[in-house]
Parts: structure tokens; C-alpha cells; sequence
């Protein structure tokens, strides 16, 4: 809408969101994963086909699970990742899919849940640049790359994003 000229947080580069901002280089790489209760039959994402799956509704996990509508399965969605946990718990939904670092807490909060070994999918993610504005864009790789190359990228995720 053209009221910033970065935007940052988690956001995955696709093909659809090229079309209206630049990416900086990539930072990070994730994945979606799938929850599911202890006692599920469902052991991987071709397991979704026909099941009710829970999102956050508007994230890539939205977009991705989307996919599986075709084959009969149904999307709910949830203003927060945790609302679709607790669905999950209370036997309301098969399976919530949502991105690595959350999945992980969730889990590891809450009993009678696991993750699945094998990801829905994966991704990288990157700074979101306003279309057009290359020397915003070299900047902003520039100083990725010295913090890539100092240890600081990897510090700030490990700091962020541990399971405890």
C-alpha cells in the first residue's frame, strides 16, 4: 500500500508476494509442521487428504493446508496459532499445521499432542522491500551478509527460537 518502505518478521518469499515487493536475501529457512494428538492415524501430509485442518488464518500454513481442500479436507482457520492447539486438544480438528517455532512450544506445552517427523513444507524467509527500491534492497543484503559472516543471524534465531 506503499505506507513503508521495509517490512520484516517472519515472512516467507512466494511466488504471489513478488509481484508487489522485493525480497532482501534469505535470513532464515523454516517449515510448516503438522500436529496431530498422540493416538492419530494421521503419520504425514499425504495423511491430510479428508481431514479438518487448523491454521492461523492469513500465514503460509493457511495457504499451504489450503491445498488440501481439493481432496476434500477442510480449513479452519484461527486469528492465533494457539486457538488452533487447543482445537486439536479438544477433538474439534485432525491436525494443525504452523510454522517450526511455535509448533515446537506447543507441543512441548501441551500434553496428548506430537509433531510429525516428515515437514508439510519448507521455507525461507526474508526482509519485504518495497517494489522497486534496489538500493534499500543492497543495503539491507549488505548487512545480512556482515551479520551472517559475525554469527549474529544464527545467534538472534537460537536466542528466539529455542524450545524451552
Amino acid at each position: 500500500s506503499g505506507k513503508a518502505d521495509i517490512g520484516a518478521g517472519g515472512i516467507t518469499i512466494t511466488e504471489d508476494r513478488k509481484k508487489n515487493v522485493d525480497f532482501s536475501d534469505v535470513y532464515a529457512t523454516a517449515a510448516q509442521l503438522i500436529i496431530v494428538k498422540d493416538d492419530s492415524d494421521i503419520a504425514g501430509p499425504d495423511d491430510l487428504k479428508g481431514k479438518s485442518i487448523g491454521v492461523q488464518l492469513g500465514t503460509t500454513g493457511d495457504l499451504y493446508a489450503s491445498e488440501y481442500e481439493a481432496d476434500g479436507s477442510t480449513v479452519e482457520r484461527y486469528g492465533k496459532g494457539f486457538e488452533a492447539v487447543q482445537a486439536l486438544l479438544q477433538g474439534k480438528i485432525d491436525a494443525v499445521v504452523i510454522d517450526q517455532e511455535p509448533a515446537k512450544v506447543f507441543v512441548n506445552e501441551n500434553e496428548g499432542i506430537k509433531l510429525l517427523d516428515e515437514p508439510l513444507t519448507s521455507e525461507d524467509y526474508a526482509y519485504v522491500i518495497k517494489k522497486g527500491n534496489t538500493e534499500l534492497v543492497e543495503k539491507v543484503n549488505k548487512a545480512l551478509a556482515e551479520l551472517t559472516e559475525a554469527g549474529e543471524i544464527q545467534s538472534i534465531i537460537d536466542k528466539y527460537s529455542s524450545e524451552e
